[in-house]
């Protein structure tokens, strides 16, 4: 079962596309089952990395020390970077702007957390990573 909102699908739209005019690339959107959500291309069309973002709903940037992430989303993006050899960006969309990091140069602890379980969902609670805002890049929305 897929829970992703139109909302959530704008906040991720927009996420990628202020990452995009920073670093003057492109994007193309995955298929709607695939488990990272975006490739990042260059001016050459040739893939630079994979883009996943993590919707923080109703937060600014700062409002809270750490951002998370499941552990299983950063296996997925293990596999992305084994299977393509090439990076994944992690990325959390604020109401203000996005917080993003190189998988590879994460830092974090981790425990069970998660949210509500909802009906038909598997991983509402799940190994979560924790990891700082104060350790990941910022850009602001204009």
């Amino acid at each position: 079962m897929r829970f992703e909102t139109v909302e959530d699908i704008k906040r991720q739209e927009r996420a990628v596309r202020v990452f995009c005019d920073e670093y003057q690339y492109s994007y193309v959107s995955s298929h709607e089952w695939a488990k990272i959500d975006y490739q990042i291309v260059g001016k050459s069309l040739n893939r630079i990395c994979g883009f996943e973002v993590k919707g923080c709903k109703n937060q600014s940037i700062g409002d809270k020390e750490n951002v998370l992430v499941s552990m299983r989303k950063l296996v997925d993006g293990q596999q992305y970077q084994k299977n393509f050899d090439i990076p994944l960006v992690m990325c959390w969309s604020f109401e203000d702007g996005i917080l993003y990091e190189r998988l590879d140069n994460l830092i974090g602890t981790f425990s069970i957390g998660g949210r509500k379980p909802r009906f038909g969902s598997t991983f509402d609670v799940e190994l979560m990573a924790y990891i700082k805002q104060k350790n990941l890049k910022k850009l602001l929305f204009i």
